[in-house]
């Protein structure tokens, strides 16, 4: 795609070929994720403490939206790939993104301070519409496209492998929660010092593997818990 390509807003990040198309999308998650991990929640990303779907699916996300750009070989999509479209799909995913972010509060996912560290806000109000504008215009735009060669066929089936193991790893994490954010204290900047309670789905999942961060329990409890009662 050239400079001019017409596609607005967000678009400019397709329009100058797949690397820069990957880069960008590489850059928005997981390097914008583990960036602010790092600056703001002073902890070092590690692949065994993160989401399946940040350190594995996003990235090949970012190969299907370049195989997209390349598969389109500087047009733009019209029609139902088109840019209003891609819009309009970028608006749903984030409206996808508010909701999941308070159904996860209600059902105790997560908890406030943890829905609240930047990594998540980052997550759900940057990454769903960015990401859903960029591949709606690209993979759908190149899914779409005409085109019966061999390099075109092979990357139109490597795009759609992308994002098929994306949703996997998406499937994988609801059923393996991790940590994913820490609880998050805004006043001070930084993550709020543990040891912290398991308050959450995720909290609960992390202080499993790390007995040493877990808040002991208030003394009337355990002693509740050591009582047996005699009949």
């Amino acid at each position: 795609m050239s400079a001019g390509c017409g596609a607005p807003l967000l678009g400019g990040a397709l329009c100058h070929g797949p690397w820069l198309a990957g880069a960008a999308s590489f850059a928005v998650t997981p390097g914008a994720l583990w960036l602010l991990g790092w600056v703001l929640e002073r902890r070092r990303p590690r692949p065994r403490q993160e989401f399946l779907a940040v350190t594995l699916g996003d990235p090949l996300l970012a190969v299907a939206l370049a195989l997209g750009v390349a598969r389109l070989h500087g047009t733009l999509p019209g029609g139902a790939a088109g840019p209003p479209f891609g819009l309009l799909f970028a608006l749903g995913c984030l409206g996808f993104g508010l909701l999941q972010w308070r159904t996860e509060l209600r059902e105790g996912y997560f908890t406030r301070e943890q829905a609240l560290a930047p990594t998540k806000v980052w997550h759900q109000l940057v990454v769903y519409p960015v990401l859903g504008y960029w591949l709606w215009t690209a993979v759908l735009g190149a899914f779409l496209a005409h085109g019966g060669g061999f390099a075109d066929l092979t990357e139109t089936v490597l795009m759609v492998l992308g994002v098929l193991v994306w949703v996997a790893t998406n499937v994988y994490d609801r059923a393996n929660p991790k940590l994913g954010h820490p609880p998050y204290d805004w006043r001070r900047l930084r993550p709020r010092r543990g040891p912290w309670a398991a308050a959450s789905t995720t909290l609960r999942a992390y202080l499993r593997v790390h007995p040493e961060h877990r808040q002991p329990e208030p003394q009337a409890a355990r002693s509740a818990q050591q009582t047996v009662k005699v009949p």
